[in-house]
């Protein structure tokens, strides 16, 4: 008779193998699924189609109105001038939605004959090289010269432009755009490049024009578009690369998994911080679960739940149910649960735990192992049977005439 395994036998391993790689299939997919809709491609920063601009400024956006004949940064609009308005269907429609829903800058952002320098400034956003300011732009010209030029700003909330024309405060230029002829509705990407690190700032459009040029403009659709994580990008490819993978190459994929995340973990630069020596990762945040033991005194009471035998559905207990389940409710004082916790180190069967929330769980021990046993029949036959831990020492003493949970013969 042949002795026991000391490890679970490779004929469980075997029936595992199909379902583990199975899942693993199944998981990688879902992983590609999971990044390929999240940072990899990020959510816009920013998203205004402007169909109502007086809710602008409580949104963070900025007019600033420099042009000459300006007082404050506002033009003086009782006498016919103008700053910023909202879109009108005439001469031209908006770029897209409602045919009002875009925003607009004339020559009477200036008095007759005099240089117009108007700022539109977004919120304060995040910033890092590689965004992008996404926006839709008309220039009507119709004769006129008209000009807009992009900015932004890397000093966080800071809306300063200075109060001349030619004043730019604390922004930089990106692009220019300018014509004296209609453009129709022109879609433009413009990308941020030349940072020293991630900050925060503004960007910016200025409707700028010599004295008499200038006619009218309009903007829509501005969104602004977040630089992918690295490391989200990284996955998406690895996982990409994975699932048209053979089975038989499969084999090799619980390590590279384990690589994988270990990369992903390191590539985001943690920082050990508090007194528990957690670390910390860019968009991520950790939350920290009790741990379990046998000490712990519930501090509530958990989610009771019954099958209606009838329905099928899961209910609410009645008033008899729950008050014998208080009766039966297993004792939460510590040295209840500590004498269960050493009837386990014993090698008694598996105790309950609880958390100071009231969590439950169990401290598995040996006894949850499976133990493939192999006897030898009197026909000379190979018997082996999946023995679990606690019935190894039975199932040998008597042979395999104990019945086993699980067996195969060989």
């Amino acid at each position: 008779m042949f002795n026991a395994l000391a490890c679970r036998s490779e004929l469980y391993a075997s029936k595992q193998y199909h379902w583990g790689i199975m899942n693993l299939n199944k998981y990688l997919i879902g992983l590609v699924a999971t990044v390929a809709t999240s940072s990899v491609f990020a959510s816009p920063l920013l998203n205004e189609g402007f169909n109502n601009i007086s809710t602008l400024a409580s949104s963070g956006w900025v007019m600033t109105n420099n042009s000459t004949g300006s007082v404050g940064g506002s033009a003086d609009v009782a006498n016919g001038l103008t700053n910023w308005f909202q879109g009108d269907t005439f001469p031209f429609g908006a770029a897209a939605g409602p045919g009002t829903s875009y925003i607009g800058a004339n020559s009477l952002n200036t008095t007759f004959g005099g240089a117009i320098s108007n700022w539109l400034i977004t919120p304060e956003v995040a910033l890092s090289n590689g965004e992008k300011l996404n926006f839709s732009l008309r220039l009507f010209g119709e004769g006129l010269k008209d000009t807009v030029e992009v900015y932004y700003s890397a000093h966080g909330a800071s809306a300063n432009v200075g109060s001349t024309t030619s004043s730019v405060g604390d922004f930089v230029r990106l692009q220019t755009y300018s014509s004296d002829t209609d453009t129709d509705w022109q879609n433009y990407s413009v990308s941020l490049s030349g940072l020293s690190g991630n900050t925060t700032g503004r960007f910016a459009f200025r409707y700028v024009n010599a004295a008499g040029e200038g006619n009218l403009i309009g903007i829509d659709s501005v969104s602004i578009s977040a630089v992918p994580e690295p490391t989200s990008a990284l996955m998406l490819l690895l996982g990409l690369g994975v699932v048209g993978l053979s089975r038989k190459k499969l084999r090799l994929l619980a390590l590279a998994g384990l690589s994988a995340s270990t990369l992903v973990a390191t590539a985001a630069e943690p920082q050990t911080t508090g007194p528990n020596g957690l670390m910390s990762f860019p968009n991520a945040r950790v939350a920290v679960q009790p741990e379990l033991n046998g000490s712990a005194t519930p501090t509530g009471n958990g989610m009771v739940a019954y099958k209606d035998a009838a329905t099928g559905q899961l209910v609410g207990p009645s008033a008899e149910q729950a008050a014998e389940l208080a009766a039966a409710t297993v004792p939460a004082s510590s040295a209840k649960f500590a004498a269960a916790s050493a009837r386990v180190k014993a090698g008694g069967r598996a105790a309950p735990l609880t958390t100071s929330r009231g969590g439950v769980g169990l401290a598995l021990d040996e006894s949850t192992d499976s133990y493939a046993v192999v006897h030898k029949d009197a026909d000379g036959k190979l018997i082996e049977s999946c023995v679990p831990g606690e019935n190894v020492a039975q199932h040998l003493a008597h042979g395999h005439s104990l019945p086993a949970v699980q067996g195969e013969q060989q």
